[in-house]
């Protein structure tokens, strides 16, 4: 099987949230050789043991591995801040967790750093205390953190904005302080809910949101209170895209990487992982394919 893949950049997520990482990477790297795996059948891991989310990862690492990737990307808040590390001890293939890069990045923008930076996650990522302990390394003295254990599934059945939406990122905002400055989006779900978040965020503080993107900033929400403090959601893809860019000059990758082979796998019905996955890419898939994790 390795011998017939060609050398690639590896995504792996729970299911097709990563899909937004990896269609950012692609944008900027539209000739990448790339294969990406969302293990649908043992989503979601937000709920799971970090013993569970380890293996599984584990697992999914290993059978990259074994497909000719020279680097994995956990495009999963949830394995990353539960097992990147771990993995990244187990594997001699450089693996990289969206944490780190991350929150580095997000210190580097926060000129303040005295404001609050607010992280959204799953239940386990927020339970992790990662994105504390990373921010906090970096000099960020006030983190506030939310788990959000809804906002998946609505996403996964293609419900981005409207009143359930609405109502869904109230109940999560609701106490969002008012010194906050970034809103880190930590699962790779969430950068398909910025509209409701940022209206969320716009009703409780009246400030000006705006979305960070590969692409430029982009004003979400104009503040009807205050138009001169904004507030920046900003989602994990640009310190990924910063890193394989790194990665592939470093190494003189180029022609090693660049044929545009693209690979899109699943654990489980391929065409449901594919109906939902056009919620996440713009970039047409090629065939899903389903595969078998050995465990």
């Amino acid at each position: 099987m390795k011998n017939k893949i060609l050398p690639n950049i590896a995504f792996f997520d729970s299911s097709q949230g990563g899909l937004t990482v990896w269609e950012n990477v692609l944008k900027r790297f539209p000739k990448l050789n790339t294969q990406y795996l969302g293990d649908n059948a043992r989503c979601p891991y937000g709920n799971k043991s970090k013993e569970t989310i380890t293996r599984y990862a584990s697992e999914a690492a290993l059978f990259l591995a074994n497909r000719n990737a020279t680097l994995l990307v956990i495009a999963c808040g949830t394995a990353s801040s539960v097992a990147a590390k771990e993995l990244q001890h187990l594997f001699k293939l450089p693996i990289i967790g969206i944490v780190d890069g991350f929150c580095k990045f997000v210190a580097q923008i926060l000129t303040e750093k005295s404001r609050t930076v607010a992280v959204l996650g799953t239940r386990f990522t927020i339970r992790s205390n990662r994105f504390n302990e990373e921010l906090t390394n970096h000099g960020i003295e006030k983190v506030w953190t939310r788990a959000c254990p809804l906002l998946v599934p609505l996403v996964e059945e293609g419900i981005s904005q409207g009143p359930i939406a609405d109502a869904a990122c109230d109940m999560y905002l609701w106490d969002i302080p008012e010194d906050t400055k970034i809103v880190m989006l930590a699962c790779t779900h969430y950068p398909r809910l910025t509209k409701p978040i940022a209206e969320s965020i716009e009703r409780r503080l009246g400030k000006t949101v705006i979305y960070k993107t590969i692409d430029g900033d982009w004003i979400l929400k104009i503040g009807t209170r205050d138009t001169s403090d904004p507030i920046y959601l900003v989602e994990t893809s640009l310190p990924i895209v910063n890193y394989v860019n790194q990665y592939i000059s470093e190494n003189k990758l180029e022609d090693k990487l660049y044929h545009g082979e693209k690979r899109v796998l699943c654990t489980d019905s391929p065409e449901q992982f594919e109906s939902i996955a056009r919620f996440f890419t713009s970039i047409p898939l090629p065939k899903v394919e389903a595969v078998e994790i050995q465990t």
